[in-house]
């Protein structure tokens, strides 16, 4: 029969990527998880892992596949505010509101694992390593950072400029001419909060003026100066 260690090794794996175990060992993650109760859960695709304004009292972990956090309006409109993929953490900031609720949708887009851990038990871990507490607040500066970014290129009028600030985010983090950007047309123009026709139009036009190159999900940027130009 074998040992739950071993059964775990995997989840080490995963879990070693993720920030909030960042600088931490393999061999104490196993010993945490060893000590501690969590949950790991199934999704197939498309389904609703939360509803907005569901209660939220679990950290969760995206251990497999890949997740949208979505705004649903009345009308049926969907705007995607960021995407999940492992390694990546949701729920933290609700855990510690005065309303326990989520604040947006979460679907799955691909068939999912994740593992939910309940406030209580994240408290203790943190009471008890002071370095899973660090890279706590680590994570939440850095949401705070995308959320502002996010407000950023919504508060911009044209496309243009939301097209151009988003692709310069992308090259500021991935510090190369050629992107791979990791939203598919349809979601990047719900990220941006602007008809996906209307993004089509735009990227063909920029082409055009020889300011960028697509294909599929990467981009070749050719004149900075003109993105950063539109940007502004």
């Amino acid at each position: 029969m074998p040992r739950k260690d071993d059964n775990l090794h995997p989840l080490v794996d995963i879990l070693s990527d993720c920030l909030l175990f960042k600088n931490i060992k393999k061999d104490c993650i196993l010993k945490i998880l060893n000590n501690t109760n969590y949950t790991v859960k199934s999704y197939t695709k498309d389904e609703t892992i939360a509803i907005e304004q569901d209660e939220c009292n679990h950290l969760g972990i995206v251990l497999e596949g890949l997740l949208a956090v979505q705004t649903i309006f009345p009308s049926g409109k969907v705007v995607t505010l960021t995407q999940l993929a492992p390694t990546d953490i949701f729920g933290e900031v609700m855990l510690f509101a005065p309303i326990h609720q989520y604040p947006a949708t979460i679907t799955a887009l691909k068939p999912t694992k994740t593992m939910f851990i309940h406030r209580k038990v994240f408290i203790a871990l943190m009471s008890e390593h002071p370095c899973i507490m660090e890279n706590f607040i680590s994570s939440l500066s850095n949401k705070l950072l995308l959320l502002n970014n996010k407000v950023k290129i919504l508060s911009l009028e044209s496309i243009r400029q939301k097209i151009c600030s988003y692709l310069l985010q992308i090259y500021t983090q991935q510090k190369s001419d050629t992107l791979k950007v990791p939203l598919s047309r349809k979601d990047m123009a719900e990220f941006l909060g602007i008809p996906r026709p209307s993004l089509s139009r735009e990227l063909i036009k920029m082409r055009d003026e020889n300011i960028l190159d697509f294909k599929k999900d990467f981009f070749i940027l050719k004149d900075i100066d003109a993105l950063e130009d539109c940007s502004l």
